[in-house]
């Protein structure tokens, strides 16, 4: 049975309005015939960012109804964010839908915001997860030792990826989810060094529906990696997945925005970005002072093969 309407939220702040639009955008056109409830959720954006996403609501309103939601953040007061971390407090924002997603939303797909969706998700958000807490996709380190020791819990139950979650509301509300991710947060600092994902993960494992790997295609699964932490027995589904993705996750440090941006995907999304906001996205440097300076020596020395880097190394995706 096909979906009257999917609800969908992302979370964002002033850095990340253009590519959340363009992840939106990159869903209402993959899905025409179906109709969207849109929850942009924030901690605070300035009156620019809402007048560009009240330009862009206007022209999606017969095919999506969106809504900005602003949170309280002292209610993640808790929730900590390194200097060095290459992400915001929005991060955490997603922890808090059973509580400011209206009550009678049931299921709610979240997203984060560098994803492009580049075919339907009808398959996808039709998932039964009626007796599961959500359904995800296992993430690059799903068979890491170092991740059940550091959060102490069964590693048969798997390790997912927070920046796709279909996620079942009243499963998440009426067994407290919210509050016991918060607490543990709080708590267990040291254990969450990759956010709320660490403190989801423990909180919901053994009730976790695991998805296809084409519904998160992350970008380490894109390249030759001998590191990469999963088990082989997933190796047909992610070369499946590869193939034919449905929501590509740019979730490495330099997103498709940057220079330094290595994606085989990369030009996929700037082209959306082209199509969204009917400009060129114009690229900057994540990298500033120092780190720039070494970062485009080390550019030049691969592109004359004098010494080899994994910043430049190339995609397993033949053609792209």
């Amino acid at each position: 049975m096909s979906a009257d309407k999917i609800n969908l939220a992302l979370c964002t702040d002033d850095n990340f309005i253009y590519p959340t639009l363009t992840a939106i955008d990159s869903v209402l056109k993959n899905n025409a015939t179906t109709l969207f409830s849109v929850f942009i959720v924030t901690a605070g954006i300035s009156d620019k960012s809402r007048e560009i996403i009240k330009a862009f609501s206007s022209e999606k309103q017969k095919h999506a109804g969106i809504k900005i939601i602003t949170v309280d953040k002292t209610i993640l007061s808790g929730c900590p964010v390194k200097d060095s971390d290459h992400v915001s407090i929005s991060t955490y924002l997603r922890v808090l839908l059973p509580s400011i997603i209206p009550e009678n939303i049931k299921k709610i797909l979240y997203m984060d915001g560098d994803i492009l969706c580049v075919s339907s998700l009808e398959t996808f958000y039709n998932t039964d997860i009626s007796q599961k807490s959500c359904a995800a996709v296992h993430d690059e380190r799903n068979n890491s030792c170092e991740i059940f020791g550091r959060l102490d819990y069964c590693s048969k139950n798997g390790y997912f990826n927070a920046g796709v979650i279909l996620i079942n509301l009243e499963w998440w509300r009426k067994n407290n989810v919210q509050n016991k991710t918060l607490e543990f947060i709080s708590e267990n600092p040291e254990k969450c060094l990759w956010h709320d994902q660490d403190a989801l993960n423990y909180i919901l494992n053994g009730t976790v529906e695991w998805a296809d790997f084409r519904y998160n295609l992350t970008q380490g699964f894109l390249f030759d990696k001998p590191k990469l932490e999963i088990d082989e027995a997933y190796q047909d589904d992610i070369e499946s997945a590869i193939k034919n993705p449905c929501l590509i996750h740019y979730c490495a440090a330099y997103k498709p925005w940057h220079v330094e941006c290595n994606s085989p995907y990369k030009k996929l999304w700037r082209m959306q970005y082209r199509e969204t906001f009917r400009k060129k996205c114009q690229l900057t440097f994540k990298n500033t002072g120092t780190a720039k300076t070494k970062w485009c020596l080390k550019f030049i020395l691969n592109k004359l093969r004098i010494k080899e880097y994994a910043d430049f190394r190339k995609s397993i995706l033949k053609g792209i």
